[in-house]
């Protein structure tokens, strides 16, 4: 009889230690889902606590989906974000998962120079690009002056951003400037995420799409600008706006994902026209049935700064393209 006992015993403490191990393993797996938001040095107290709360549920949500594979959406039912910035959010992610990799964030917010709200800078990310592949990427969460969500994108690396802020002359060529890596960042996200609607709003109507092809005989079409580009024969081919965007269609249709990147980034202000800006970068190009590298270049009109256009899309083949020859700023003869 007392044997019996015994035996239940330390049944019952077998059953009560697998029970509090399955419950630590648990709180273990949850709190690796969690990212709390952390911000520092910032006055107001109550939209302090507001951002770090609806950045961290943001997070919360995003991790939570990536690690559930039956989700298809993150939920973010505990988040105050504006509609924009969900469908955003939700557009990347049905191209590629993503989730923070950090379970704890401490940064500072930073005022939009146009008073037009805060944001939040180098949220490590980690995307499912396939099956097989991730990238890293540094986020940027954008929030409204009472502290809601408005948008996120994927931003350039922290000492490249620092240093083209830096190279503002005067208070409003850094705001300018602010603006203009505000719109490149999201401008380079809009192709990861398909965002066509977004694409077709920043392009002016009249805008000038150019793209360079390699050939092997000198193009002969009048509707070729002829350029030397070093040693190879490159022909730049124009497209209108229209022709660009319903090229642009196609090829988010045939992609599962597209991965578009930027590095080395140079911006110029027009000597005589100062809402005109000349962006040059090289872009990075992958997705699921092609990838290339190129010299981008982008001429961008800020005459309404809250709704920019580019007048000048050109991009050329790094490898057949002296970047001393590539198209910039200089090349354009500009008539108001």
């Amino acid at each position: 009889m007392v044997s019996v006992e015994l035996n239940i015993d330390r049944l019952a403490r077998v059953i009560l230690i697998s029970a509090w191990m399955f419950l630590l393993f648990t709180s273990n797996i949850m709190a690796q889902h969690k990212t709390a938001v952390y911000i520092t040095d910032f006055p107001n107290e109550s939209l302090r606590s507001k951002i770090e709360k609806n950045a961290s549920e943001l997070l919360t949500a995003l991790n939570s989906a990536y690690m559930d594979t039956t989700s298809k959406e993150p939920d973010f039912s505990n988040v105050a974000l504006t509609d924009i910035a969900k469908n955003a959010i939700n557009a990347i992610w049905s191209t590629a998962k993503f989730q923070c990799t950090e379970t704890e964030i401490i940064t500072n917010l930073i005022r939009e120079e146009d008073g037009s709200g805060y944001e939040i800078r180098n949220i490590p990310f980690v995307i499912k690009v396939s099956k097989d592949s991730v990238r890293y990427e540094d986020g940027v969460l954008l929030f409204t002056p009472t502290g809601i969500v408005k948008n996120l994108f994927f931003g350039l690396e922290t000492h490249q951003y620092n240093k083209l802020l830096r190279t503002g002359k005067d208070i409003t060529d850094f705001r300018r400037r602010q603006l203009i890596l505000n719109f490149i960042e999201n401008f380079r996200t809009a192709y990861n995420r398909k965002d066509l609607d977004f694409l077709t709003k920043v392009f002016s109507d009249n805008a000038l799409i150019i793209v360079g092809q390699v050939i092997k005989e000198k193009p002969k079409s009048s509707d070729m600008l002829e350029k030397n580009l070093g040693k190879q024969k490159v022909k730049l081919i124009r497209y209108s706006k229209k022709e660009y965007l319903s090229h642009l269609k196609e090829v988010f249709r045939r992609n599962e994902y597209i991965d578009v990147g930027f590095e080395g980034i140079d911006i110029v202000q027009h000597r005589l026209f100062p809402n005109i800006y000349g962006a040059q970068m090289k872009q990075y190009w992958k997705s699921s049935t092609y990838s290339d590298v190129g010299y981008l270049f982008l001429m961008i009109d800020f005459k309404d700064e809250n709704n920019p256009v580019i007048h000048v899309r050109a991009w050329q083949p790094e490898k057949e393209t002296d970047p001393d020859s590539a198209i910039s700023l200089g090349d354009f003869e500009i008539i108001q």
